[in-house]
């Protein structure tokens, strides 16, 4: 299966990793504490968003220390193993793009305000998936979750979200991912489609 994927660490003729940067441990935790119950979920919310706004105070909060990221992601990997046991984990996969559009699209999102520097460092590689089928999920309802949780600090709506992602339903406007745990290689450079101005 030929779909497209953006790194800044991947290189040509390299096999993707899942969980390449780690950030299942900084999930799990939250899985395990939701597991328990609700009450148990938001003591370790809470406890992280402190943590979070001391380190912020010494300017040492980053995407590590984003308490919102990794509770939503927790709430996605709960009703995973609960409801969609199928689907792939959000955090032990790969995501891809079945088309160049659609990564230009991201690319923009993610890096349209960064220095040309930071934005030539993001390469676009044509990956072989050795997969038939992979799940095609819409990232805006993620996206709508961590909005949610960061406004209310409350999760039902994100359990919601999470249920009609893994369900393979949609926002008005979706971006398509293509998620897989299945192996992945970069067999071609194609990041100069970033940079085009029309795809």
């Amino acid at each position: 299966m030929k779909v497209y994927h953006m790194s800044d660490t991947l290189r040509l003729g390299g096999e993707l990793s899942v969980n390449y940067k780690k950030y299942w441990e900084l999930t799990e935790p939250f899985t395990q504490a939701l597991e328990r119950s609700e009450d148990c979920f938001y003591g370790a919310y809470f406890a992280a968003k402190f943590m979070h706004e001391s380190l912020d105070r010494f300017g040492m909060a980053d995407m590590q220390t984003d308490y919102v990221k990794w509770a939503a992601e927790a709430v996605f990997e709960y009703v995973r193993r609960r409801e969609f046991p199928g689907r792939c984990c959000r955090l032990k996969c790969n995501y891809f793009f079945d088309d160049i559009a659609s990564c230009r699209e991201l690319f923009e999102i993610d890096w349209g305000k960064a220095s040309e520097g930071e934005r030539l460092k993001i390469r676009l590689f044509e990956i072989e998936l050795s997969a038939e089928t992979a799940d095609r999920l819409d990232m805006r309802l993620f996206d709508e979750a961590y909005d949610n949780l960061w406004e209310t600090d409350d999760i039902t709506r994100t359990v919601d979200l999470a249920r009609r992602y893994f369900a393979g339903e949609s926002t008005g406007h979706p971006v398509w991912e293509i998620a897989s745990d299945r192996k992945a290689v970069a067999v071609r450079d194609v990041s100069e489609y970033l940079l085009r101005e029309n795809g």
